[in-house]
């Protein structure tokens, strides 16, 4: 970098070419998510043209469940099937802002967009959302590698946290991955020095020399200091990919990572599974009254 006599800092055309690239790897896939009472942060990882529907898009983006938990209500409705009532999730709707900045940094604005809540995990704590635009989503975070992690992921490796920490327009921390052993309520999680803040949950870690995205920022130690609670920002827990990939496909979303499927026959896996699940209680259910084992 060169800096002139008067203060003013002039970068060389490669750092100028660099910092325009990380936003469009970095910060622009991520987004402000609210509810009524809540918000943090979301990562869009897939846009792309449904098949057979020329012109229109899908967008899907990740999440932390405790993140969107207030849209999540369960009523009970009959079921014809099963001839009784039973539990079926009733979800609202989410408000989703992405960032736009003028001179490539300055400025943000918003645009704001209405999101579904499509699956979710509460012990895992994440979420699956869709918005609901039929447009493109040119800027998609790049997903790590299924089944790379323990030949390319070190301590020490530069991360990037990236989120709307405390509401405020997505922005970085940087760090390094700490660890990778982690146990929290029976799910692994991985272990980041870049500091995050309540508003990252749902947000993302990327490393730092390739973009790619390797996990969300869903928990802080808190540690009571006088008559406070103080949280250890240091300290960033995130789930890690390894679990993404699993919820994806246990879901039956595996077309957002996995070319050799598209959303159509995904929708149609998924149906099929619903379908066969309420035949199996349905039989398992008529065992019970009748007093079979």
């Amino acid at each position: 970098m060169f800096v002139m006599g008067s203060g003013l800092t002039i970068y060389p055309k490669e750092e100028h070419m660099e910092i325009e690239e990380k936003h469009a790897q970095l910060l622009y896939p991520m987004v402000r998510v609210r509810t009524e009472k809540a918000g943090g942060s979301g990562t869009i990882i897939y846009s792309k043209e449904i098949p057979d529907k020329k012109g229109r898009f899908e967008t899907y983006l990740l999440s932390n469940f405790h993140v969107v938990e207030e849209a999540v209500k369960q009523e009970k409705q009959w079921n014809p099937l099963l001839q009784r009532d039973v539990k079926k999730d009733m979800l609202a709707e989410v408000s989703v802002e992405q960032f736009d900045f003028e001179y490539v940094s300055w400025e943000p604005t918003t645009r704001g967009y209405k999101a579904d809540v499509m699956i979710y995990d509460k012990n895992m704590d994440i979420a699956l959302l869709k918005i609901k635009s039929i447009k493109p989503f040119p800027y998609v975070a790049k997903m790590f590698p299924k089944e790379e992690e323990r030949e390319r992921l070190r301590m020490f490796t530069p991360v990037y946290a990236i989120g709307c920490g405390l509401g405020h327009p997505t922005f970085q921390t940087r760090g390094q991955l700490a660890g990778f052993n982690d146990i929290i309520d029976n799910y692994p999680y991985w272990l980041s020095t870049a500091p995050t803040i309540f508003g990252n949950s749902g947000g993302a870690v990327f490393l730092a020399e390739t973009a790619e995205y390797i996990g969300i920022p869903s928990r802080l130690p808190v540690i009571m200091l006088g008559f406070g609670a103080n949280a250890i920002t240091h300290m960033s827990y995130f789930i890690p990919i390894i679990s993404i990939y699993k919820f994806l496909s246990s879901n039956l979303f595996q077309f957002i990572y996995d070319p050799a499927y598209t959303s159509v026959q995904c929708d149609k896996l998924r149906k099929e599974k619903r379908e066969q699940d309420e035949r199996k209680m349905a039989i398992d259910m008529s065992r019970e009254e009748v007093g079979q084992d």
